[in-house]
């Protein structure tokens, strides 16, 4: 009977010791910290090559300013970007689920207002202010996270080909793809 306690004890012990060694090494800080390094040691790479001189090739020129105007005479640069940087704070990383939807609806309600009377001399732009323009009424309507996700995808692309980013991550939800 006592062989049968010991040994009992004995597995218990080994697969909680094994368990709580596991759980620790992978938590370990310094994997977390190994990793933070590596992260950093890129970044500042990047940064010094930026720092050379090495100038980054432009991938879309910017599109000129008499396509998008709208009606309080704002330019479309400036209203692609503005919200593009609206959606990236109060959405963008993971925020998503946690945004406020007045504040999302207010800006909905801000976007419709803006975009009435718009001039737009080009046809792919105009599908794209109308998707915007859909979505936009949908977030007006409801706490839609969805509608709310693709009003920033829709900002982020024609960010990036309408005001020429060197790059093209893009979503791909865009009619317009730039020059």
């Amino acid at each position: 009977m006592i062989k049968i306690i010991f040994w009992t004890c004995f597995v218990i012990l080994l697969i909680g010791g094994g368990g709580a060694a596991t759980y620790f090494f992978l938590t370990s800080p310094l994997e977390n910290k190994q990793a933070s390094d590596a992260n950093e040691k890129v970044a500042s790479t990047e940064k010094e090559e930026q720092e050379e001189g090495e100038s980054q090739e432009v991938v879309n020129k910017p599109a000129d300013i008499s396509i998008v105007t709208l009606a309080d005479g704002m330019n479309g640069h400036d209203f692609i970007s503005n919200y593009h940087d609206f959606y990236n704070e109060t959405l963008g990383w993971g925020r998503i689920d946690t945004a406020s939807y007045s504040e999302q609806k207010e800006k909905a309600e801000e976007i419709l207002q803006s975009i009435k009377g718009i001039s737009i001399l080009d046809d792919a732009i105009k599908e794209d202010i109308g998707q915007i323009e859909h979505y936009a009424n949908i977030v007006l309507e409801s706490d839609d996270r969805w509608a709310m996700r693709m009003l920033h995808r829709l900002f982020h692309d024609l960010d990036i080909y309408f005001n020429g980013y060197d790059y093209n991550q893009s979503f791909g939800v865009t009619q317009y793809r730039g020059n």
